[in-house]
């Protein structure tokens, strides 16, 4: 059975997509696992850095797109789901880039938001590992994610409402594992784009004092290498400069690979 991952926070910005992104890397490259990404994020970031491309002269590219779109899962029945194989080896299914018909899911009925769940059981089967990109917001597509996972781990970066925003989103972790999924595992919070600044320090003993036990041991400073890694598209540790990026990313994804067992 596979394990399903979703990446979630209330809040973008926060490296949600890129720790998706880096797991898949991580998984797919370094453990030789059977991967698939589901894009829930409209914004389709993780779609783009993933798929297939065509490299223009100036070294951009465009992401070359195809198969079904995650905003299809919520139909009430599919035929059938086609992923897009991508070139690091992972499968995915995909959202384009600011996709009006995925944001439009916010809109539909509670039990539509079950449909993801019923359409894509039989085709979990086929992985390892499931990585879910959820949406920075608080609606009908995260509890589709959230219903059909079987963890959950919370990207945050430190601010001074770092706490307020982490009981939120707690708390409506667990009013869905209540009402929707009881097999929901908390796999905890991670640390990201962490400074040495005062700011940073006094709000991660805020996170220390309320919330201990959920903090990952393993965290991830402000690495520049690693916003490089995400735009262009790849792994951490293929960059030159990255090593040391690429040397915390692997410790908090080890430490969260344990945790799921």
């Amino acid at each position: 059975m596979a394990k399903v991952i979703s990446y979630a926070n209330q809040k973008g910005g926060v490296g949600k997509s890129t720790l998706c992104i880096q797991t898949a890397f991580y998984l797919s490259l370094k453990r030789k696992k059977k991967v698939l990404v589901v894009d829930m994020d409209g914004q389709g970031n993780t779609s783009s850095r993933l798929a297939p491309r065509v490299v223009d002269d100036d070294g951009s590219f465009e992401p070359i797109l195809s198969g079904t779109k995650t905003a299809e899962l919520f139909q009430d029945s599919l035929e059938s789901i086609e992923v897009i194989k991508c070139p690091a080896g992972m499968d995915l299914i995909h959202t384009p880039k600011n996709d009006p018909a995925l944001f439009e899911m916010e809109a539909v009925p509670l039990d539509q938001a079950m449909n993801p769940a019923r359409n894509l059981a039989e085709l979990f089967e086929q992985y390892d590992y499931v990585l879910i990109d959820c949406p920075p917001s608080l609606g009908r597509k995260l509890v589709a994610a959230l219903a059909m996972s079987t963890h959950v781990v919370c990207p945050v970066k430190l601010s001074g409402f770092a706490v307020d925003g982490v009981e939120g989103l707690l708390n409506t972790i667990l009013g869905i594992r209540e009402g929707y999924n009881n097999h929901l595992n908390i796999l905890g919070i991670i640390i990201n784009d962490m400074d040495r600044s005062v700011n940073h320090d006094r709000s991660l003993k805020e996170l220390e004092g309320s919330v201990p036990e959920l903090l990952f041991k393993h965290k991830i400073m402000h690495r520049p290498p690693l916003d490089s890694a995400i735009t262009e598209g790849i792994p951490v540790w293929q960059l030159r400069y990255g090593h040391v990026a690429a040397k915390e990313v692997e410790a908090v994804l080890k430490e969260l690979l344990a945790k799921v067992g």
